[in-house]
């Protein structure tokens, strides 16, 4: 029997507080600040300037706000995704997302100063074409970097933070329109008022995000990416290319995807129209400020419900609360269809109850179906495309209906065929959601929270009582007998620490392989009485570590700092050219697996319930909450694995 390396490298992170949760969020705010009111009011009064002058709200002007709106949402498409995928595999002192986010934050400002001063068409589509692309850039480094800094069990509650943000965002956009463009009426639509008006607004907007920008980037620390953790570059190439297809094989994430696009293809209809609506077919006289008010009644609707609902979401799942929340929208959607003389205020508010509720969940849901962390701004990226892809069809939709019922004298009828549309869509959001299975998603939260007071426990025999007082190397009950055990299973094999390596966490013993002949996925032949290294936990260090706020940092950067000692060891063929493989056995596969070890299972025997025995003991006595660590997470009902890594495999993942 092995000493096996089983004190679990991977809990629940630690939990975040609310000035973290506000420094990576707070760059939602000011992204939103600059974009919300730029469709449905700014970009709108500002092509006056140029279409049609003289006219408010008709077919020419509302076409080419449309195709505006989708040349924009076109090199949008695919940005956030590619952006994303190739922040996931950055390496630099800087990390992974944060010079995507500075990098486009730049472009960004670039294009806003081309559209605050447009001297012709071409001009203002040059700008938006530039702000588009420094805003998915932006977004697609930033949309990353909150997976990889909020833990499972505050999803809902980050994704809270988020919806907070885009609503204040949206409410100070759309609040700072009205006061600068306000002025603007049907009756009086002076340039000298609209250029000064549009000018004032990316100033003020370009400013925030610029120090918003400034926030994140040095106040939201990362961990730089190992390089040696990257396949090599033909591997890379291969999984580049395979890793788009990899998210539409898990069905929750096409659900989720088709969720969003039918979702923000209802609000981009309703909201890239709704001003023309005022102005050509209510004949409201101011109404830029109507577009405005009906927008900030929505969002005081919102506001109610965004943050508390996220942290409602981490307890009793999303899927129902993405489905009310779509069906509260889709309502008031409806209203402008069968009854435009309605009072605005109530479909404000029941707008705005349903747009809380959907941005509070939205972002937790989609990160509770995202297949693999280590790509999550790839996959992030392309759940993205749920927002792009409707930014580019709902335009050409609503610009084509409106112009056929411009053919027949009667634009309103076009303007009410918008906003069908975009009920249609909404209520297939609703039914969409319910495909998910939401029990995956509550499960995995309550593995990561079982580290709070408050998570569920998981039943463990009543025999682990009897180590109770066990914890942090000392220990209880029968639980004195593992170290003793440890200390023979020593003797027996005997180990050393890795030459040259600085953490030590692994100690090797060199031995000779004694099972059954195996290949390994590099085609390396392992026979019986071939040279191995076993890898062994030091699991003393380890005890020592867990208790550190940055334990689950530490425990997956220690390991490849000895890998990297051991393959500059094995470098030399001078040392040990017995070894044709490293060897682990534990229960911690999956940590092994994101190593590059390949896993094999053993068949279950007797010999590997005793090892499971033995590896569960050690983790209790080993952890500093003792046996009740068993009660929490998921190794109580693990068995170990075997670990394997070819000498050439390391040499290549980890040497110089």
């Amino acid at each position: 029997m092995r000493i096996p390396d089983n004190t679990e490298l991977i809990a629940a992170s630690d939990h975040i507080s609310t000035r973290h949760h506000l420094t990576l969020s707070i760059l939602w705010f000011a992204i939103n600040f600059q974009n919300a009111a730029l469709l449905p009011i700014v970009l709108p009064v500002q092509i006056l300037l140029f279409v049609a002058p003289g006219a408010i709200g008709n077919a020419q002007q509302a076409t080419f706000l449309g195709w505006l709106a989708t040349l924009g949402a076109i090199i949008a498409l695919f940005i956030p995704a590619l952006a994303g995928a190739l922040s996931d595999r950055t390496t630099g002192p800087w990390g992974k997302r944060r010079p995507y986010i500075a990098f486009g934050a730049v472009l960004l400002l670039v294009g806003a100063s081309m559209l605050a001063v447009p001297r012709n068409v071409l001009f203002l589509l040059g700008g938006l074409l530039l702000f588009q692309l420094g805003n998915t850039i932006t977004t697609g480094g930033y949309q990353g970097l909150l997976p990889d800094q909020v833990p499972t069990a505050q999803r809902g509650e980050a994704s809270g933070y988020i919806g907070l943000m885009t609503i204040l965002g949206n409410a100070g956009s759309l609040g700072l329109a009205a006061v600068l463009l306000g002025q603007i009426t049907a009756s009086s639509a002076n340039a000298d008022a609209i250029r000064h008006g549009a000018a004032f607004y990316y100033t003020i907007t370009g400013f925030i995000l610029a120090a918003c920008a400034l926030i994140t980037v040095f106040g939201v620390h990362e961990v730089p990416l190992d390089p040696a953790s990257l396949p090599p570059r033909t591997a890379r190439r291969w999984s580049f290319m395979g890793a788009w297809l990899e998210p539409w094989h898990h069905p929750n994430f096409r659900w989720v995807f088709l969720t969003r696009a039918s979702v923000i293809m209802g609000l981009t209809l309703f909201l890239t129209f709704i001003e023309y609506y005022f102005a050509s077919v209510a004949h409201i006289p101011n109404f830029v400020q109507e577009t405005a008010a009906l927008a900030l009644l929505a969002l005081l609707g919102a506001a109610t419900t965004a943050l508390i609902l996220g942290f409602v979401s981490d307890r009793i799942g999303r899927v129902w609360l993405v489905c009310g929340a779509t069906a509260c929208m889709a309502l008031a959607a409806l209203a402008f269809v069968i009854l435009p003389s309605f009072p605005l205020w109530p479909l404000g508010l029941l707008f705005g109850l349903g747009y809380g509720a959907y941005t509070s969940v939205d972002w937790a849901l989609a990160v509770d179906v995202l297949p693999s962390r280590e790509s999550a701004g790839k996959d992030m990226g392309i759940w993205q495309i749920a927002s792009n892809l409707p930014a580019i069809l709902a335009p050409l939709a609503g610009s084509a209906a409106i112009g056929l019922a411009s053919l027949t004298g009667d634009t309103a009828v076009g303007y009410r065929a918008v906003f069908a549309l975009a009920v249609l869509s909404l209520v297939g959001g609703a039914v969409f959601i319910l495909k998910v299975r939401d029990d995956i998603a509550i499960r995995e939260q309550r593995v990561a929270a079982a580290h709070t007071t408050s998570a569920p426990r998981r039943d463990i025999a009543h025999g682990w009582r009897l180590a109770s007082g066990t914890g942090a190397g000392s220990a209880r009950g029968f639980l004195r007998f593992w170290p003793i055990w440890e200390r023979i299973m020593l003797r027996l094999y005997p180990t050393q620490p890795i030459p040259g390596a600085t953490a030590n966490i692994f100690r090797i013993h060199l031995g000779r392989y004694t099972g059954a002949a195996i290949d390994l996925p590099d085609g390396t032949h392992i026979a019986p009485g071939d040279g191995i290294g076993e890898l062994h936990l030091n699991n003393r260090l380890v005890a020592g570590i867990i208790t550190r706020r940055s334990f689950s940092l530490d425990l997956l950067r220690l390991p490849r700092s000895d890998l990297r000692a051991l393959a500059r060891w094995l470098a030399d063929p001078m040392n040990a050219p017995e070894i044709r493989a490293i060897y682990g056995y534990s229960l911690l596969g999956p940590i092994g697996a994101r190593l590059g070890f390949t896993l094999r299972p053993r068949r279950l025997t007797l010999l590997v319930r005793l090892d499971r025995f033995f590896m569960i003991g050690l983790l209790a006595l080993y952890n500093p909450r003792g046996p009740n660590r068993l009660a929490q997470g998921t190794t109580y009902h693990t068995y170990p694995v075997e670990m394997w890594m070819s000498r050439d495999e390391l040499l290549r993942r980890y040497g110089d």
